[in-house]
């Protein structure tokens, strides 16, 4: 199942030790994304990306992205391709 996910690192997080420890963990979190991740990237002068991710099923997405919630809002959707909704614009 592909997955958009939307993230933003939260406004409240100023600190040096804080941003620190937030880079490390999503730096060690992004080893274990990344044999999943299709697509991605950050927006230049934000404190925020994206990644399309390819996972097994919703526990697999569940364990890939819940760390990054301690510190991001996180926004995830189902992608469907093209080719699904041409087969479903087709059928209609």
């Amino acid at each position: 199942m592909k997955l958009y996910v939307g993230f933003k690192v939260f406004q409240t997080v100023i600190d040096p030790d804080d941003i620190n420890r937030i880079r490390a963990t999503f730096g060690e979190k992004m080893q274990v994304i990344g044999p999943k991740l299709e697509a991605g990237g950050i927006f230049v002068g934000k404190r925020q990306g994206f990644m399309v991710l390819d996972a097994a099923s919703e526990d697999e997405a569940f364990s890939l992205l819940a760390e990054l919630a301690d510190f991001c809002d996180i926004d995830v959707y189902p992608v469907a391709s093209f080719e699904t909704l041409g087969k479903y614009l087709a059928g209609s």
